[in-house]
């Protein structure tokens, strides 16, 4: 069973690296481009080898505190760059926020203690599930694949609940599928999406989308590198 979150210690520290200078860094952190070679070989040379591992020192106002005094690198600097590390890990919502989904079909999912995305994900993925739980809601499997797909797309940094029904209604129907698409050509599958349906989707650009197939595509490399084949 795939989990909702990745693995963050499947992600190394150097690859964490490669993925952090390689990218456009939104405006609120392109601070983490200050010195970031040394401050990550700092962080490398203190024992720090994974994502998950600089997730775990840096997890409290204290702990980034007192890394800061040990290895030097500015207290401002630690809290930016756990944001970024903090970025690869999906953060579940509610189902309701996906457009077209129906309130009664979140409304007794969440009787059934199914009430975000992950919740979702981690109990509906093999197609035995769908039946049982379709037999115990009531809702038709073909809306329980609907809503798997949107929930799989939502793992995704950047996607939300709009721009899942987006990518969606444009065929695609998983991290995997949307890891292969080309930001520039979806750009305009999208915009007329959105111009259809009016969805409410408020402004983006073509960098935008590549943003999210980035991290499609270190989803897809974790789940990999989880593969016990």
């Amino acid at each position: 069973m795939e989990p909702y979150k990745i693995d963050p210690y499947l992600i190394s520290l150097d690859r964490f690296f490669e993925l952090t200078v390689s990218k456009q860094l939104i405006p609120s952190r392109i601070a983490l481009g200050e010195m970031i070679s040394e401050r990550f070989r700092i962080i490398k040379d203190s024992g720090i080898q994974s994502l998950g591992a600089l997730h775990k020192i840096l997890k409290s106002k204290k702990s980034v505190q007192a890394f800061a005094s040990r290895s030097g690198i500015p207290e401002m600097y630690l809290v930016l760059l756990k944001r970024e590390a903090g970025s690869y890990l999906a953060r579940p919502f509610p189902l309701s926020d996906f457009p077209g989904i129906p309130h009664e079909y979140a409304e007794v999912l969440k009787s059934r203690e199914i009430r975000n995305t992950r919740e979702f994900f981690e109990s509906a993925q093999t197609s035995e599930q769908q039946m049982k739980l379709s037999s115990q809601t009531g809702i038709p499997v073909a809306r329980l694949q609907e809503i798997l797909s949107l929930s799989d797309l939502s793992r995704i940094t950047g996607i939300g609940g709009v721009f899942a029904r987006i990518v969606y209604e444009s065929g695609i129907r998983s991290v995997e599928q949307f890891a292969r698409t080309d930001g520039a050509d979806q750009y305009e599958k999208y915009m007329a999406i959105i111009e259809k349906h009016k969805y409410p989707a408020g402004h983006f650009a073509k960098e935008d989308i590549q943003y999210c197939i980035d991290y499609a595509m270190v989803i897809m490399e974790c789940c990999k590198n989880s593969d016990p084949s």
